[in-house]
């Protein structure tokens, strides 16, 4: 386990300490929760590492766990526990305790923003510690927004040239939106809980929540996007079967017609072609003549049925 003390301050009589933990243990969390009189339950939440974000009150401590994009997710990474890691923050009016198992970049940077703060002598408030991590969390997700747009852009190319295994390529970036999505909507659903505590923080709920929503439209335009253009591409993919399955069609069409007409000529030539020494045929002097015009006969009666028929006629939409 890993403990930092980002802030331990003084000020106007009130003392404010932020305690960051990285990868406890059960055994040290339970320590801990003894330590800070923290609720069971809530630290029982901590071990899961599928939860989702949330937000509960208990009494003067609240308790909200967030799920912030991984920038260390591998580019076939497509569930939420792959995409995102889990932050849990415990705030009271003098204590902030955030607990996760691996390093958060997003939360480095402000856990030396407010060190700076601190050594400055400005006013630091639990309150706000917790309003700049959920911030920072949403805010995670604006690069992987950006990358996907472009991949986005890729595979729209993609979809029109028929390149490359294109369908693979939509699925992912598809499942990725979604998490994107399903995260920042439940994120935002939180919001209303941690506005009821912090009423008299309004600049920073309003700022939270418009940084939020924004990052929540791209997600949602994002999945609409890939969404469509994985729907086209499997119009299109039906399309191209369709034609190649008219084509094969047309051939085996051809190939049939030829045969009916082959099938009587061959029978003819069959019969004709046994040399018993009993047919009378054999020997006729206009044999060969009636064989010949039987033949030519047969054709013709048989073309003339199909065309009656229309089966030379090209069908409908064909070119």
């Amino acid at each position: 386990m890993k403990v930092d003390e980002v802030i331990a301050v003084d000020f106007e009589e009130r003392k404010l300490l932020w305690v960051d933990i990285e990868a406890p243990s059960g055994i040290e969390l339970e320590s801990i929760a003894e330590q800070y009189l923290l609720p069971f339950h809530a630290v029982q939440d901590c071990l899961d590492v599928e939860h989702l974000p949330k937000f509960e009150g208990f009494g003067n401590l609240n308790f909200v766990i967030l799920r912030a994009f991984d920038d260390r997710a591998s580019e076939d990474a497509d569930t939420i526990q792959e995409l995102t890691h889990k932050v849990a923050v415990f705030e009271s009016e003098s204590l902030v305790i955030t607990i996760h198992r691996t390093s958060q970049g997003f939360l480095t940077e402000i856990k030396d923003d407010w060190r700076t703060k601190a050594r400055l002598g400005e006013i630091c408030k639990a309150s706000h510690v917790l309003l700049s991590i959920l911030k920072g969390a949403i805010q995670t997700y604006q690069k992987p927004m950006t990358q996907n747009r472009n991949l986005l852009e890729d595979f729209e190319v993609k979809v029109f040239k028929h390149a490359g295994d294109t369908f693979q390529d939509g699925y992912y970036l598809k499942r990725r939106a979604s998490t994107f999505k399903r995260m920042l909507r439940m994120t935002l659903d939180i919001l209303p809980g941690v506005a009821s505590e912090y009423k008299d923080e309004s600049s920073m709920l309003q700022d939270l929540k418009e940084s939020g929503e924004r990052m929540y439209f791209y997600a949602e335009d994002f999945y609409d996007n890939i969404n469509n253009l994985v729907n086209l591409h499997l119009s299109l993919s039906s399309h191209r079967l369709t034609v190649a399955s008219f084509k094969t069609n047309e051939v085996m069409r051809i190939l049939t017609v030829f045969s009916v007409f082959f099938m009587p000529l061959n029978l003819v030539t069959g019969i004709y072609g046994m040399n018993f020494e009993n047919m009378p045929e054999l020997k006729w002097a206009h044999g060969y003549t009636f064989a010949i015009s039987l033949m030519f006969t047969i054709t013709v009666t048989i073309l003339f049925y199909f065309k009656r028929k229309g089966i030379f006629t090209a069908p409908e939409g064909a070119e």
